[in-house]
Parts: C-alpha cells; sequence; structure tokens
C-alpha cells in the first residue's frame, strides 16, 4: 500500500471532511425522507460516517501536520540593546571612546537537516492516523454485522416458534374436541396448555434479545435500528472465493495480511523509526549561530569629530567532540527502536495469520456441520414427528410422545440456525482480515 504523503493527507483531510458531512446529510436525509427499512452496505455506511472517532483521527491528523509545519520553522531571531563600555566614574555616554550605545540580532540554525526530518516525521506520523481511522471503520462495521446477523437470527427464529405454536395450538383444538367428547384425558389437555405457554415464554425471551441487540446497534445507526431489518442474506462472494481457495490448515496469508491497516500502521512505524535514525545523525553535525551587532559611539575626538559607529559580526558552532555518552546512545537508541517495530511488525503477521487460519478452520468445520444437519438430522426428525403424529391420530401413541418429537425438531431446527447464522458471522470475520 502507499503511504500518502503529509501534505496530501492534509489536503485529503479538508477535502474528506467536506464531503463526508455533506455525504452524511444527504444520506441520513434521504432516509429520513422515505422512512424506508435499510439494507446491512447501507447500515455499515451510516455507522462509518457517524462515527466521532473518525473525527478523533483527521483532528490528529491535522495537529501532527501542524506540528511539523512548525518544528520545520526556523527558531525567532532574538534582538539585543543595550549600553557598552559606560565608565562607572560619571556614567557619561560621551567621556569614553569605547562607550556605546549597541543592537544586535543574532539567529540559530538547527543541525543539518534536522528540520526537514522533524516535518518528514510529524507527516509521518500523520500518515498513521489515516491507517488507525481504516482500521476502526473496518471494527465499526465488523461490528455492525455481528449485531445485525443476531437480529436476523432472532427474527428467524421468532418465525420458526410462531409457527410452531401454531402447530400446537392446532393440536390444542383437536384434544379440546376430543375431550369434549371424552376421546382423551385431562392430563393431555394440561400437558399442550403448558408446552403453549412455554411457547409465549420463548416467543418472550427471543423478543428481549432483539430488543437488547438493537439498542446495542442504535449506538452505530441510531434509529435505524428499531425498523424491522430486511431478511435478505449477506452473499460476500470475494469472501467465499477467497476461502474456498485455501487448501490445509497452516496457510499463509501474509501477502493479504500486510496490506491490512493494522500493518501498514506498524509498517509505518518502521518508517518512522527510519526517521528516528536520521535525526540521531544529525547530532554528529555542528549547529550555527550569527549575530550581527551595531554600536553608536557618543563621544567626540580630540578634533572634535564625531568617532565613527562600530559594526561586528559573530559565527558561533558547538563541535560535537566527545559524542560517546550522548550523540552515539541516541543513535544506539533510535536503531533499538527500529528493530522493536521491525519485530512488532512480524510479531502482527503472525497473530493475524494464525487468527485468519483459525476463522477459516472454525467456517468449513461450521459448513460440515451444516450439511450433517440438512442432509441426516433435520429429515430424520421430521420424519420422526410425523409417524408419531399417525400413530397418535390412530391411539398407538401416547400425546406425550408427539409433544416431544415436534419440540425435539423445533430445537434441531433453531440449532442449524444458530450454525447458519455463526457461518456468516465467520465470514464476517474473515473480511475484517481481508480489510473488506
Amino acid at each position: 500500500m502507499k503511504i500518502t504523503s503529509g501534505v496530501l493527507l492534509k489536503k485529503r483531510f479538508t477535502v474528506n471532511t467536506l464531503f463526508n458531512s455533506l455525504f452524511s446529510l444527504t444520506f441520513l436525509l434521504s432516509f429520513n425522507l422515505f422512512a424506508q427499512s435499510i439494507s446491512l452496505y447501507d447500515a455499515e455506511q451510516i455507522a462509518i460516517k457517524s462515527d466521532p472517532a473518525q473525527q478523533i483521527y483527521q483532528s490528529q491528523q491535522a495537529a501532527l501536520i501542524a506540528q511539523g509545519i512548525a518544528g520545520s520553522t526556523l527558531a525567532d531571531p532574538m534582538i539585543k540593546m543595550g549600553m557598552a563600555n559606560v565608565p562607572t566614574d560619571s556614567f557619561q555616554l560621551d567621556q569614553d571612546p569605547m562607550t556605546q550605545i549597541s543592537v544586535g540580532l543574532s539567529q540559530q540554525f538547527s543541525r543539518g537537516s534536522q528540520r526537514q526530518l522533524t516535518q518528514e516525521g510529524f507527516n509521518q506520523r500523520a500518515d498513521m492516523t489515516v491507517f488507525q481511522g481504516l482500521d476502526r471503520q473496518l471494527k465499526v462495521k465488523k461490528s455492525v454485522r455481528e449485531l445485525w446477523l443476531k437480529i436476523l437470527f432472532i427474527d428467524k427464529s421468532l418465525a420458526i416458534v410462531k409457527e410452531n405454536k401454531k402447530l400446537f395450538s392446532g393440536f390444542y383444538r383437536d384434544l379440546q374436541a376430543k375431550f369434549s367428547l371424552g376421546l382423551t384425558e385431562n392430563e393431555d389437555l394440561i400437558f399442550a396448555e403448558i408446552e403453549i405457554s412455554k411457547f409465549d415464554e420463548k416467543i418472550a425471551a427471543l423478543n428481549q434479545q432483539s430488543l437488547n441487540y438493537r439498542s446495542l446497534l442504535s449506538e452505530y445507526i441510531g434509529e435505524y435500528a428499531y425498523q424491522t431489518l430486511p431478511s435478505a442474506i449477506p452473499q460476500w462472494p470475494e469472501t467465499l472465493s477467497y476461502v474456498k481457495s485455501v487448501n490445509g490448515k497452516n496457510n499463509q496469508h501474509y501477502e493479504l495480511l500486510n496490506r491490512h491497516p493494522k500493518a501498514q500502521m506498524l509498517v509505518q512505524s518502521i518508517t518512522l523509526a527510519d526517521n528516528g535514525i536520521a535525526l540521531a545523525e544529525q547530532n554528529y553535525k555542528p549547529s550555527f549561530k550569527l549575530e550581527v551587532g551595531y554600536g553608536h559611539r557618543l563621544s567626540e575626538t580630540d578634533m572634535g569629530e564625531p568617532r565613527a559607529d562600530l559594526l561586528s559580526a559573530f559565527v558561533s558552532m558547538d563541535i560535537p567532540l566527545f559524542t560517546e555518552k550522548r550523540q552515539d546512545q541516541k543513535l544506539i537508541s533510535a536503531q533499538y527502536t527500529k528493530g522493536q517495530k521491525q519485530a512488532e511488525h512480524r510479531l502482527l503477521l503472525r497473530q493475524l495469520n494464525a487468527l485468519l487460519n483459525a476463522e477459516i478452520s472454525n467456517y468449513q468445520q461450521l459448513q460440515a456441520r451444516q450439511a450433517r444437519y440438512q442432509d441426516t438430522l433435520l429429515k430424520q426428525a421430521k420424519l420422526h414427528a410425523r409417524l408419531l403424529e399417525q400413530s397418535y391420530q390412530s391411539n398407538t401413541r401416547p400425546f406425550k410422545e408427539v409433544i416431544d418429537a415436534y419440540i425435539h425438531e423445533q430445537n434441531l431446527t433453531l440449532e442449524y440456525q444458530q450454525l447458519y447464522f455463526d457461518g456468516l458471522k465467520s465470514l464476517s470475520n474473515i473480511r475484517y482480515f481481508q480489510a473488506l
């Protein structure tokens, strides 16, 4: 990834801020006007545009660029005014020919390329805030996706539970009819009432969970979190394609991960460490100070003529002769700092690589388990419930076994839905590593 210079970042900061503000206003107003449900992509964009953290990073970037400009500027010149060689016996300014009114100007110059390197260092720090902002955007999108998928899972679970409640309510009405004819016992009727009440409790619990997740989602997208979410499931073909291209258990994803904003932050910190080494090397060069002075004399010569004024100029410089305790140690410190940042970069890539491998493996295992539910468990549970219902209708099986079979089928269906949405969550995590 190409690192943008600090000056360009400053321009981009101003333009992007204006564009983002206009986009956010237009984007949000459009939804307020039409009051329609939003897609997952729309929710991600709203969350990013309204995230206060982005303003923090933009302010940090602007502050660092300003500090860089200040750090690259020469120190303010100093002016000196006073009187020199005033006789102490009379304090008269025209008594002694050496007495003068002096005005001086001095300017300090930094060592070597110190000012230029200082500005580059601040610009490099400003570049790092760009990657921090990009990583924050990825984390915000990841959080929105997770909460979005949890709400969709609850919506799907509610539909399943309500459908089964309707089925059990039909059983209950049949039992009431049979009980009125004396064809069934009161025990079955009471048992059916208990199970229907359990459905009501399950629905209430799911509604409670949905409200909790929507409250958490409102941190990112505000009032849109409480609207009816579209049931469309995200496809993410680029992520699925990447997962399918992976073979084996310990794959190397370093090329992909090195483009991640987290890794780019450390790459930039290594560049900053190089700047620190260059700055430390400037300490071996002398610094200069230029002084110019003008002295006006008030005394006269023996002939009654005014004495000539005096002009003086000096160049001062410090010479780093004994570098063992100061300059050498600063350079060694800067070199060790670079080695530290390089090690942190390698460590981060290894950690991200291991986490990505674990997430891909997790997704693949979830896919296998989903297939097992689809091909075997759900079909068997459904067949078992239907057979027991037929047996109950022919009075060869007790009612409780039928209820237990349908409850078992419902639980397996909910477990399958949980696996399915866990797989989507796993894909969302993989997208974070892909910087998508």
